[in-house]
């Protein structure tokens, strides 16, 4: 009733000079009957590209 689901993310990265400019865009999809809850791994995909850019900036 919940399986099948799945999630992508599209990261970008373009650098100018010192300059980094970073867009990621999670996307998910579901083959459930009921419950669609693929937002959840979406928003925690991002949240995994969110913390290793925290942490790539607080090296700096």
């Amino acid at each position: 009733m919940i399986g099948g689901n799945r999630v992508s993310m599209n990261l970008t990265i373009v650098g100018d000079e010192d300059r980094l400019l970073i867009t990621a865009i999670t996307s998910g999809g579901s083959q459930a009957m009921f419950f669609k809850i693929n937002t959840f791994g979406e928003g925690s995909f991002l949240d995994q590209c969110i913390g290793a850019v925290e942490s790539y900036m607080s090296r700096k």
